[in-house]
C-alpha cells in the first residue's frame, strides 16, 4: 500500500482504505501494522497538522491500530517504545479527546514518571488544543483530559503520589491561566 500522500486531501480520500487495511493488518500481524504506521506518519509528517479534517483522518488511521483489539496488551509498550507513533498521537494530530483519555488511562497507571510528564507535554503543545474548549464540543483541552483521567477509579489508576503530583500540577496551571485571562 501506497505510504506517502501526494496531497493533504488524499488522506480524507483513501481513509476508508487506509482504515480497513491498517485493521486487516494488526489483526493478522500487530507488528507490521505498527512498521505500516510508523511509515505512514514518517513519510507524511509535513501534512499531519496542516488542518482539522486531514489531522483528525491521520488521527482516526492511527487509533484503529493503537485501540486495535489486538494491541490491548501492548498499547503501553507501544506508546512508549514507538517515538513517532507517540508524538503524533499526542503532540500533532487532531486526536479524539476520548481516544486520548482512554490511552492517558492506561499509559499513566503504568507509573511512568518521564513518560506521563512528556505526554503531558505533547499534549500542551499539540496545534489543536484548545484551552477554551468546552467539555461537549468536539475540541480538547488539557484541563478537560486530565479532569476525566482523573475520574477513572482510584484502584484502577492506582497512581504514584509523583504522577498524581505531575497531574494535578496541569489542573493548578490551568486554573491559574483562567483566573489571568479574566
Amino acid at each position: 500500500m501506497e505510504y506517502t500522500m501526494n496531497t493533504s486531501d488524499d488522506i480524507l480520500l483513501h481513509e476508508q482504505e487506509i482504515s480497513a487495511y491498517i485493521d486487516a493488518l494488526t489483526f493478522d500481524n500487530p507488528d507490521e501494522a505498527e512498521k505500516f504506521c510508523t511509515h505512514l506518519l514518517a513519510e507524511n509528517e509535513d501534512k499531519l497538522s496542516l488542518n482539522r479534517a486531514v489531522s483528525g483522518a491521520y488521527a482516526r488511521c492511527l487509533c484503529r491500530f493503537l485501540l486495535h483489539k489486538k494491541n490491548k496488551n501492548r498499547l503501553v509498550r507501544i506508546i512508549e517504545e514507538n517515538e513517532t507513533i507517540r508524538s503524533a498521537v499526542f503532540g500533532k494530530l487532531n486526536t479524539y479527546k476520548f481516544s486520548l483519555i482512554f490511552m492517558m488511562k492506561r499509559v499513566f497507571r503504568s507509573n511512568n514518571i518521564e513518560l506521563t510528564a512528556e505526554i503531558l507535554e505533547l499534549l500542551k503543545n499539540n496545534p489543536f488544543r484548545d484551552e477554551q474548549a468546552k467539555s461537549y464540543s468536539d475540541r480538547w483541552s488539557l484541563g478537560f483530559l486530565v479532569t476525566e483521567v482523573l475520574k477513572a477509579p482510584e484502584d484502577y489508576m492506582n497512581l504514584s503520589n509523583e504522577s498524581l503530583k505531575i497531574l494535578n500540577n496541569i489542573l493548578t496551571e490551568g486554573e491559574c491561566n483562567e483566573k489571568k485571562t479574566d
